[in-house]
């Protein structure tokens, strides 16, 4: 593809891809996907693009997948919050076919910082780009969650280009026509500190992920250190919940969907959840909040990242407990748990000290699991009781038997099929999953069942019946109206039932 535009710096991909568009005069979005990408399936994705293989073959040499990668999308604000094997994962799906995974592995789609509603831009910036490169162009920093504002000029204001956009194969660009100048209120200070650790963030090398327990071990460090502590292993939440919201502003915290009601039962809320064991992402906008609100203006989201690689990494190895060599290395209570297991099985024991399985479960839940697996009875060596079929048969059999004859006496009864039989039993489940064994059972089954036909002729006699009372010889539409069955649902033996009883009706009246 000739003249394909060099990205400008901290350009997004998304507006790259819609330049080329413009510099081509392709106006169907069709064909410039066939242009681009050689596929008409790519989605025009604004934050974390795919495909990004096929747009680094048409930029020199030294635009490779992880410079647009890391210079060209949002994706280096979610990377050093997520598992490194969830980082180079999504640097993969990038380079090719994501379907969504980048989302969802980076926490985007599920995270309660959510995006934007509108593509955004700062008028004044335009003005800018306009004069010095004679075109106009989409910078990350404004389609960022948690920025409100342009450092320079003021508010950034909302296009009508919708986020997801109603046209998903669509690439905009930046114009004049989309982007009508507004007057921009002026900065809040204070928010400006997101603006400058978020620009601190996409400005970073590629760098590997921390993984939950540094991250875990950080902020344990943080509270402590900081005197967030009640006890000696406790944090203080309550008086971290006051420093957030004596910093932050009740509607920043409110717009990005990080507001915390109800403090005293707030126990799941993300606050307390960031202090505790990290079991999953957090959004770099929580993080921004919680160091802003702690360390002031005193900090950096860059030395922030170096401090948590430096924590030694927490690994959990199997525990050979059968080694004497080992034996030192337990715990108290893996050697409680160990002697608990001599006796009883893994869920006895469990059950008898119920708050030693937790603490182990916490604490130590690979070595537990290993352990169970290894001490679990084999069910199959066990003794199991045995059932006297025969008797249970002749059981269910009476009670079927006088089921029957209960609902035989009504004439209105609903269809009397196999389901309908069993159900009459007290033990439904039971008799249709060992019909096998039960021989008396299935043969009243088998006799008494009725099928669609029989119940078709079945309604039909109860028409017949009722209608005599109102005419000497019930019309045919009649009766199957009254038995509420159609033509189409007839079943062949109903109709051919249905007509003889009509011609022996009309033989009989003919005669008399």
């Amino acid at each position: 593809m000739l003249n394909f535009p060099l990205p400008y710096r901290d350009e997004l991909l998304y507006s790259v891809i819609a330049r080329a568009g413009v510099r081509q005069g392709i106006q169907s979005p069709k064909q410039l996907l066939d242009e681009v990408f050689g596929s008409r399936m790519v989605i025009a994705t604004i934050d974390l693009p795919s495909h990004l293989d096929q747009v680094a073959n048409w930029l020199t040499e030294s635009y490779t997948v992880e410079r647009l990668i890391y210079e060209n999308t949002l994706f280096p604000l979610y990377a050093p919050f997520v598992p490194e094997e969830n980082r180079r994962r999504c640097l993969n799906w990038m380079k090719k076919s994501s379907y969504g995974s980048a989302h969802l592995a980076l926490g985007v789609a599920a995270s309660v910082v959510k995006t934007s509603k509108y593509v955004r831009y700062c008028p004044a910036c335009m003005r800018e780009q306009f004069n010095i490169h004679g075109e106009y162009y989409w910078i990350r920093e404004w389609q960022v969650p948690g920025i409100n504002f342009c450092t320079k000029h003021g508010q950034l204001i909302n296009t009508q280009i919708s986020r997801p956009q109603a046209a998903r194969h669509r690439f905009i660009a930046a114009s004049p026509a989309l982007c009508p100048s507004f007057y921009q209120k002026k900065i809040d200070p204070l928010l400006l500190a997101v603006n400058e650790q978020v620009r601190i963030l996409l400005g970073l090398p590629e760098l590997s992920s921390p993984s939950f327990s540094q991250w875990t071990e950080y902020y344990h460090t943080l509270a402590y250190s900081l005197g967030y502590r009640r006890g000696s292993r406790q944090i203080d939440h309550e008086g971290i919940y006051g420093k957030i919201n004596e910093c932050w502003s009740r509607s920043f915290l409110q717009d990005n969907n990080l507001l915390i009601d109800d403090f005293d039962n707030s126990d799941t809320s993300w606050m307390r959840a960031i202090f505790r064991k990290h079991r999953k992402s957090f959004s770099f906008l929580q993080h921004i909040v919680v160091h802003q609100a702690l360390l002031g203006e005193d900090w950096n989201i860059k030395e922030v990242l170096h401090r948590v690689q430096r924590i030694p990494v927490i690994s959990y190895q199997r525990t050979t407990c059968e080694t004497d060599s080992l034996i030192h290395t337990l715990s108290t209570d893996q050697t409680t748990w160990l002697s608990l297991l001599e006796n009883l099985s893994p869920k006895q024991a469990r059950m008898y000290d119920k708050a030693l399985y937790a603490r182990l479960y916490r604490a130590d839940h690979k070595w537990l699991i290993t352990v169970n697996s290894d001490k679990r009875f084999d069910r199959s060596s066990g003794n199991r009781s045995r059932v006297d079929w025969p008797a249970r048969d002749q059981k269910y059999y009476i009670e079927l038997m006088d089921a029957y004859k209960f609902v035989s006496e009504n004439r209105f009864s609903p269809r009397r099929s196999k389901r309908f039989l069993l159900k009459q039993s007290d033990s439904p489940s039971t008799l249709e999953k060992n019909l096998n064994r039960l021989p008396l059972v299935r043969n009243f089954i088998e006799n008494h069942a009725e099928d669609v036909s029989a119940y078709q002729i079945r309604r039909i006699e109860n028409a017949y019946d009722s209608l005599l009372s109102e005419y000497t010889k019930p019309p045919r539409w009649r009766l199957m109206r009254k038995a509420g069955l159609s033509d189409e649902r007839l079943t062949d033996m109903a109709r051919l039932y249905l007509d003889r009883l009509l011609l022996e009706d009309y033989e009989i009246k003919r005669h008399s």
